[in-house]
């Protein structure tokens, strides 16, 4: 008897129905914050597509001849939404048909803040930290890259130029 009443336990536990769980809810995740660049040093690496240093000559319609020669462009992104731009540079003049001299590299440093807006990286040079006449400056980055277009100005010439940069941990 007592083997008959186990049998029909196990038999009516086997068909029994068993409520169904409510379905599992994963915990609220935090929101998610906006992809940033990693707080480095990059360099620059092209300039318009060219290996640097990129020379821009120009004569304007007195026939003064004006040189702009990019070199580097070192770019340190800080943790604090900070940033330091180091570029060195030559500019020349030189009347029509003269040789350029090899004047020397002349250095600009430029302080600011960065902040990404949506898709962009937004540079907005300090007026007091060498940015004086300075524009905001938008970008945009991806893994180890940053991507900066921007407007100079060679005499009466304006273009317009994009720098790529590559993180350089070996520079800090």
């Amino acid at each position: 008897m007592a083997r008959a009443a186990i049998a029909s336990l196990i038999a009516g536990a086997a068909f029994a129905q068993v409520p169904a769980a409510p379905p599992a809810v994963p915990p609220a995740a935090p929101p998610a914050r906006a992809a940033e660049p990693a707080a480095a040093s990059y360099v620059s690496q092209r300039l318009n597509g060219k290996p640097l240093p990129v020379t821009d000559r120009v004569s304007d319609d007195k026939g003064v001849q004006y040189l702009i020669e990019f070199d580097e462009l070192i770019l340190g992104i800080r943790a604090n939404h900070e940033f330091r731009a180091a570029l060195k540079y030559r500019q020349t003049l030189a009347s029509k048909g003269a040789q350029f001299g090899q004047d020397p590299l002349q250095k600009m440093i430029v302080y600011g803040t960065w902040a990404v807006v949506g898709t962009e990286l937004r540079f907005v040079p300090d007026p007091r930290r060498g940015g004086n006449g300075l524009r905001i400056l938008t970008g945009t980055f991806k893994g180890r890259e940053i991507d900066v277009p921007f407007d100079y100005r060679n005499g009466s010439v304006s273009r317009r130029a994009a720098v790529i940069l590559i993180r350089d941990d070996h520079i800090f």
